[in-house]
């Protein structure tokens, strides 16, 4: 024990650890600032967050002797070579602990090597302030001194460091470096004064009344520090909020270019369903705008038939499982828009708040799959006409002869009614094979300059007395007395034969019929063919074309799906629009130029 007495002046006392608490309040923050930075950046913050704990520790020491009675103290610490080896055993402590922590990742084990780092850097600054400038000598009987001072050492270490980096939460991470700098510091001036308390003689509490020439140097000290710290701490949270900021920012930019500029529809619908926010995208595949979309359920866009899949992927995904589903939307227009949806969970600190949407418009997908699909089945029907067609003609024109021979020669009523019969059914099937034949020549056709109203005319007058008999009546417009289209005329003629013989039949009560000729805005010449028939509904109306598919009871299905075909290979478009009980009504689009017009006089 040495020969000083010593008295715990308030003020320093309170200076001291203030000032310690302060340093490793700002050790802590610098720290904090080696997290997502470059290596070079990372460094240099660790060796200054290493250097203010270290710098406040030495300072608290130097503090700290200022309340002995004697200036012995003092002048032994003032020992350029002490001052040295004082300051660099916790500089080097506090780079060691420093040095485990960044090694954490979230395991114990370095919050104990850090806690150890720094008992051994108090025990060691003990040892050398209190052998050489308190004059202590440690035996066995005041080793006990050692251990108490250990012992507080590591807890507060153990402690400020568990609270620091254990229970890190981006939230509350001040208040935590606070409480962790204030046990941390507590704990160092803990271990000072009591081993002040220990190498001296007596000790006593003081609240002094300083001079004003003796308190001068220490209101400068503790002023210059003060403005120090602050400025220290302002710079480093203007520099963090500044890099947030930017970060925010940056991070918004590659948002808004994501979401706005993607060519996918994506939405961002909460837990019930309601619509948060959508990308213009959407707007343009569902006609909504936003406003109009806002705070309404997604669910009521869904086209019938589709909501019951599409809300049980949605149930998953409230569950954290991705999904991915087709499914319909209803356009603003009424229409439905086939979409493929990717339904992914909008997690926020863990939590799942509503479900993020990605609406990809696949109708265009599904139509050119729908017209492969077509495509194949025409492609099998070439190709079965190409194989068997010349083999079904030969017999079934031995089939007719013989046959012709019998009802001539046959005087039996009944045997003639059954000829007749047989007669009727091979000229349907010359027929069917007729049909067969047409799909299976080649499309490459002597192509030819045509009068499309002379061609109309000629195919009206050649259906007149079938459409008298059914009590139906053809009237036509056409705004040009000729209208030369190029094409191979007996091929266009089938069409417009099989289009009206078709209005005809589908008018059993009878009815009016009108054609219209005229020019749209691609100068393209276009036939308009309308009948107050029965109608096709809209779903039958998607198979119109395809092979075998008729809606008459003795159809063949082959008649409409060579008529497509055939205006394909022209070029040209042929549509159908009809509703059920109203008739339906076939455009057809054929190449023209405006050269070739005649207008009606």
């Amino acid at each position: 024990m040495g020969n000083f007495t010593y008295t715990f002046h308030f003020f320093l006392v309170a200076l001291s650890i203030f000032m310690v608490v302060s340093y490793t309040y700002a050790a802590f923050d610098f720290h904090e600032r080696t997290v997502g930075v470059c290596s070079k950046t990372k460094k240099l913050w660790a060796v200054g967050s290493a250097a203010t704990l270290g710098s406040g520790i030495w300072i608290l020491y130097y503090i700290g002797l200022h309340g002995y009675s004697s200036n012995v103290a003092i002048q032994q610490f003032d020992q350029p070579w002490f001052i040295v080896l004082s300051l660099t055993i916790p500089m080097i402590g506090a780079f060691v602990t420093f040095f485990f922590i960044s090694k954490m990742h979230g395991r114990l084990l370095p919050v104990i090597l850090s806690s150890l780092s720094l008992t051994v850097t108090l025990l060691a600054l003990q040892l050398v302030s209190s052998v050489y400038v308190l004059e202590v000598s440690y035996t066995l009987t005041n080793v006990w001194q050692l251990i108490v001072t250990a012992f507080i050492a590591m807890f507060s270490s153990f402690c400020s460091l568990w609270i620091v980096y254990r229970m890190r939460n981006e939230k509350r991470q001040f208040i935590n470096n606070v409480i962790g700098a204030l046990t941390l510091g507590l704990g160092i001036a803990s271990v000072h004064y009591f081993t002040i308390s220990y190498a001296s003689s007596s000790t006593s509490f003081n609240m002094e009344k300083y001079s004003e020439g003796s308190m001068m140097p220490y209101v400068i000290l503790t002023a210059v520090f003060i403005v120090t710290v602050l400025l220290l701490i302002s710079v480093v949270r203007d520099r963090k909020l500044a890099l947030k900021t930017a970060q925010l920012q940056e991070s918004e930019r590659r948002y808004n270019s994501l979401v706005e500029n993607n060519p996918d529809g994506i939405m961002l619908v909460d837990l019930e369903g309601t619509i948060i926010n959508f990308n213009p995208a959407l707007e343009n595949i569902s006609g909504y705008s936003f406003h109009e979309a806002k705070h309404i359920n997604c669910y009521s866009m869904l086209a019938y038939g589709t909501k019951k899949r599409s809300m049980k992927c949605f149930l998953e995904v409230k569950k954290g499982i991705p999904q991915k589903c087709e499914s319909a939307i209803l356009h603003k227009l009424g229409h439905a828009i086939k979409v493929k949806l990717i339904m992914i969970p909008h997690v926020i600190d863990g939590s799942i708040k509503g479900v993020i949407v990605i609406v990809e418009d696949i109708t265009e997908l599904k139509e050119t799959e729908e017209l492969l699909r077509k495509s194949e089945k025409l492609t099998a029907v070439g190709e079965l006409a190409a194989g068997v067609g010349h083999e079904i003609r030969n017999p079934l024109t031995s089939l007719k002869g013989f046959a012709n021979i019998l009802y001539t020669s046959s005087d039996d009523v009944k045997s003639k009614e059954f000829l007749q019969i047989m007669l009727s059914e091979i000229d349907r099937i010359n027929v069917i094979v007729s049909e067969f034949m047409l799909l299976a020549r080649p499309h490459d056709k002597e192509f030819a300059q045509c009068d499309l109203i002379s061609l109309l005319r000629h195919v009206v007058t050649l259906l007149k007395t079938q459409a008298i008999l059914n009590d139906v009546m053809i009237r036509t417009h056409y705004e040009f007395d000729q209208l030369l289209i190029t094409c191979e005329e007996n091929q266009i003629k089938q069409v417009f034969v099989n289009i009206i013989k078709n209005a005809i039949e589908a008018m059993p009560n009878g009815g009016i019929i009108t054609v219209t000729v005229k020019l749209n805005e691609e100068k393209e010449a276009t036939v308009k063919i309308r009948d107050q028939g029965v109608g096709i509904s809209a779903e039958q109306l998607q198979h119109i074309g395809e092979p075998f598919y008729t809606l008459k009871e003795n159809g063949t299905g082959l008649g409409m799906m060579v008529s497509f075909n055939i205006i394909e290979n022209h070029g040209g478009t042929l549509h159908l629009t009809s509703s059920e009980g109203e008739g339906t009504t076939v455009e057809v689009a054929l190449p023209s130029a405006e050269e070739n017009l005649v207008k009606v006089n």
